[in-house]
């Protein structure tokens, strides 16, 4: 009997040591892992951004907030409100960058118009289209100025022009920044008057704007509809979780109060994706 009791607490303490191990192995491989995909899409975001900062410092911050958000929201509404921070927190360093790629982006398409044609004036006076560029990355403000510093120092090492501009529209992704490759890759294969092209370009960029602004005005009323639509639900939940934690206390500590969080948080994530499709006009 007492060889057996001693064989069982064996076995305990053997599944014990081994169930520790391999957890241990697979959550440091796991944040390994994460942490290497972390630092390579945030070095990259940031680079795009010509935001120079060590991504690995914004690794122990991102590692900081995703335990301040899971407490947080531990203490407010336990299992769920934990997902939740963890979620949010999570997901949260992926969000500020293409919110800073979209302000930056509007930026560089807001100062291409006036960029175009002091190219064109530049053309006109007998500079060529280097020259021109420079005159571009010296003398306007960022972001436009970055993106052509960056395509005449590739230019002076000896890259092909067309390549950099590629480059670029990579970074910048949108159709104004391939209508300004097209001019300049047809003038300088066939020939024709680019100064004359880019000034086309430039009025037409200008009047696209104001469509999308008067577009946008016309439609913020819309986009705010969609704020509402997401922001009511979460303020009357908190403040029910105020006024009444123990009738909210199913919602957030049983499945069944889950399933019914999951459901609205789902028809709440379809109504704001609809309000956004028919206000998001692409010209």
């Amino acid at each position: 009997m007492q060889s057996e009791q001693l064989t069982l607490l064996l076995m305990v303490v053997i599944s014990s040591i081994t169930g520790f191990i391999l957890i241990y192995t697979f959550t440091v491989h796991g944040i390994k892992i994460y942490r290497s995909n972390f630092v390579r899409k945030m070095d990259h975001g940031l680079k795009n951004l010509f935001l120079f900062k060590d991504p690995k410092f914004l690794f122990l911050i991102h590692v900081a907030g995703i335990v301040l958000g899971t407490v947080l929201g531990y203490l407010y509404a336990q299992v769920f409100g934990l997902i939740v921070g963890a979620i949010i927190t999570i997901l949260l360093p992926g969000i500020i960058i293409r919110r800073l790629r979209k302000k930056r982006i509007n930026n560089f398409i807001y100062q291409l118009p006036d960029a175009l044609n002091s190219i064109a004036a530049s053309l006109r006076a007998g500079t060529n289209l280097a020259k021109a560029m420079q005159q571009i990355a010296e003398q306007q403000p960022p972001p436009i100025s970055q993106e052509f510093t960056v395509i005449l120092s590739e230019y002076k090492m000896g890259r092909q022009l067309e390549d950099s501009l590629m480059d670029m529209y990579k970074r910048i992704n949108r159709q104004e920044v391939d209508l300004l490759i097209s001019a300049i890759s047809i003038s300088r294969s066939v020939g024709g008057n680019l100064a004359d092209t880019l000034e086309t370009l430039a009025k037409t960029l200008r009047e696209k704007a104001q469509i999308e602004g008067k577009i946008d005005a016309l439609t913020s009323m819309g986009r705010m509809q969609g704020w509402v639509v997401g922001l009511i639900p979460v303020a009357v939940m908190l403040m029910l979780r105020k006024q009444e934690p123990e009738g909210m206390n199913a919602l957030f500590n049983e499945p069944i109060g889950w399933i019914t969080l999951a459901v609205i948080a789902l028809l709440m994530f379809i109504a704001v994706m609809m309000i956004r499709k028919i206000v998001n006009i692409d010209i």
